[in-house]
């Protein structure tokens, strides 16, 4: 018998251990595979490595391998404690460390070479699906097929790359003096949790400090930078864990003095669970990060569709802004405005010209109080010695401090108005002025046009073909759309719902495979103890009452808690997000509900049916 075959019959042995990682990281790999399908598309080969897309792309591409790495070493792991009692009988009958851990590696390779062929094949048999899938989402015109050479050495390289360091230092934790545990695994006791009640207290403490401080001071968070985010990323960590370790702790034993204890079989579950505290404790930390992951990932990315209108009107107040710079020839400023009222006389229209004197060194711009009320269709009234301020930034509040301004220092202000007034970032300020006080201002007039569409959000081909027939000109003219904006901006929002889909599927597929792991390197262990326990007169019912609640705390108390924390965010958000979000957010929580539900059915059926077999 060669060594291969032993490497090869190990596996064929133990086929169920070794199924859910093949599984699981072929799904990594065809996730990363797709990726890079779309970064090396024909039709993206002009895309800007620094634009969004592209960055969008390499982050995603870059987070999806780091995840892989560290899930396939978590499952490496895991397969190392499940198949302790097999290294130890090979210690034992005089294997040398050296070939136990040439075994472990090979293994490792034929699993991850085998789900990386079996990834890309089946990644280039659903490709042309998710090319047209990827189509609509990113509304691009062509988005054919082709044949990803590229994807497939990038992905077949650094998969290899990948499994190889990762077999090479997970077997460094295999040695002589933990053989002789290993072997004797079942008679070990695992440690119970102890009382850190104080140190649980600390940390929320900490926690929620940090992010008080994130809501109210953004200057301290600025000055520290990553390493702020870096502290509240681990004090939020050490939260949950205490809290989910403590907690268990602390219900166990509320439990074990209420009179339900007594009650059919929960003495034995309470007592499986205290056996277990520490193990199931990790495990639920586990699938309880990734959950609020997936949560909080699918709702930032669901409420960046609702804000994308209101951030374009903010930014660019109007459909279509023409300026004319003083400069420009005003012949072909005619000509651009013909060209803007024949483009646009198929659809329903307002037009509207104004004009404002600018300091352009200053870029303070003067408006009368005439062309203010037409620009916003009222009828506001200044008196001689008044002015108003309007913004000319979004986000930021207009100038007020006018004690050395030349026609406005005697002038009183009389309201501010924070809306930005034109295209954002044109002027700082708007001043507007009484009418006989704005003929007397002495700077360049910019003569502007403005075209507002009824329904403008559905104008897109309308607007991308307006900007590229008249750009805008330095010194000639200066041409801005809501439209193009929320066009770009929708294409952004769906790229990054686009990965943050892909990515929520990931870590979703990785909460239900730990488990699976979980319980698959616990299984010959409890299947001895309720053996044992059957004979002392314990029926299948009862059994199964027990698995079935203990299955029950593993996937929906993970579950609960990522749901309260992905709502407290959402409390704490209020302001910024819509009622309508907030539907959206309830609406995905019950699919995850849902999901999760029919998992936990499968999941309970398929252990309790191994459970029992010989």
């Amino acid at each position: 018998m060669s060594f291969n075959h032993i490497v090869v019959q190990n596996i064929l042995r133990d086929k169920w251990t070794y199924v859910s990682y093949f599984l699981s990281s072929m799904f990594s790999i065809i996730i990363f595979f797709l990726f890079t399908v779309i970064a090396f598309h024909p039709s993206l080969n002009s895309m800007d490595p620094d634009s969004t897309l592209g960055i969008s792309l390499m982050l995603a591409s870059m987070l999806v391998y780091l995840f892989s790495f560290i899930f396939i070493a978590y499952s490496i792991m895991a397969f190392l404690k499940k198949k302790t009692k097999t290294l130890g009988i090979f210690m034992i009958t005089g294997a040398s460390m050296k070939q136990i851990r040439t075994l472990v590696f090979r293994e490792n390779i034929l699993i991850g070479v085998m789900a990386i062929i079996a990834a890309i094949i089946l990644g280039l048999v659903i490709t042309p699906l998710f090319l047209m899938g990827a189509k609509v989402v990113l509304k691009a015109e062509t988005f054919g097929m082709y044949i990803p050479i590229k994807a497939i050495v990038l992905t077949v390289g650094l998969f290899l790359v990948l499994f190889v360091v990762i077999s090479k230092i997970m077997t460094r934790f295999i040695n002589k003096e933990a053989s002789i545990q290993l072997l004797k695994s079942d008679a070990i006791i695992e440690k119970s949790i102890k009382s850190h009640y104080p140190l649980l207290f600390i940390s929320i403490l900490i926690s929620t400090a940090l992010s008080y401080l994130l809501k109210i001071n953004h200057d301290i968070v600025g000055r520290f930078g990553v390493l702020y985010y870096a502290v509240f990323f681990a004090s939020i960590l050490c939260t949950i864990y205490l809290v989910i370790s403590q907690g268990i702790r602390f219900s166990l034993k509320i439990f074990e003095k209420s009179p339900a204890y007594m009650r059919k079989t929960n003495m034995l579950l309470a007592s499986n669970l205290n056996a277990k505290m520490k193990s199931h404790a990790n495990m639920l930390f586990l699938i309880t990060i990734l959950l609020s992951g997936v949560f909080l990932c699918t709702s930032i990315l669901f409420s960046s569709y609702y804000n994308v209108e209101k951030d374009s009107e903010e930014n660019y107040p109007y459909s279509f802004q023409y300026i004319a710079d003083p400069k420009a020839d005003a012949a072909k400023v005619d000509a651009d405005v013909e060209y803007l009222e024949q483009q646009l006389s198929t659809v329903d229209s307002q037009k509207y010209f104004i004009e404002f004197k600018s300091n352009e060194e200053e870029r303070l711009g003067y408006m009368s109080i005439s062309n203010y009320n037409l620009l916003n269709n009222q009828n506001v009234s200044l008196k001689d010695k008044e002015f108003i301020a309007v913004a000319g930034n979004r986000d930021l509040a207009p100038i007020t401090n006018t004690h050395e301004d030349n026609y406005l220092k005697n002038l009183k202000l009389a309201s501010v108005d924070e809306r930005n007034l034109l295209s954002t970032g044109f002027q700082k300020t708007y001043f507007i002025v009484p009418d006989l006080l704005y003929n007397s201002i002495d700077y360049p007039v910019y003569k502007t046009y403005i075209f507002e569409l009824d329904n403008w959000t559905t104008h897109t081909e309308l607007a991308r073909k307006i900007t590229e027939d008249i750009p805008t000109i330095s010194q000639q003219r200066y041409i801005t759309s809501k439209i193009g904006l929320y066009d770009s901006e929708m294409f952004v929002k769906s790229v990054m719902f686009f990965i943050g889909s892909m990515l929520s599927l990931i870590f979703l597929s990785a909460a239900m495979s730990i488990l699976y792991f979980y319980l698959q390197t616990t299984l010959l262990q409890e299947k001895e103890k309720y053996l044992g326990i059957q004979k002392l007169g314990l029926s299948k019912n009862e059994l199964f009452t027990v698995v079935s609640k203990e299955l029950a705390i593993l996937i929906f108390v993970p579950f609960a808690i990522a749901i309260t924390m992905l709502f407290a965010t959402l409390f704490a958000m209020r302001t910024m997000v819509s009622t309508a979000f907030l539907l959206v957010s309830m609406m995905s929580s019950l699919c995850f509900f849902a999901l999760f539900f029919v998992s936990y059915l499968f999941i309970r059926k398929s252990y309790f049916k191994r459970l029992l077999s010989n």
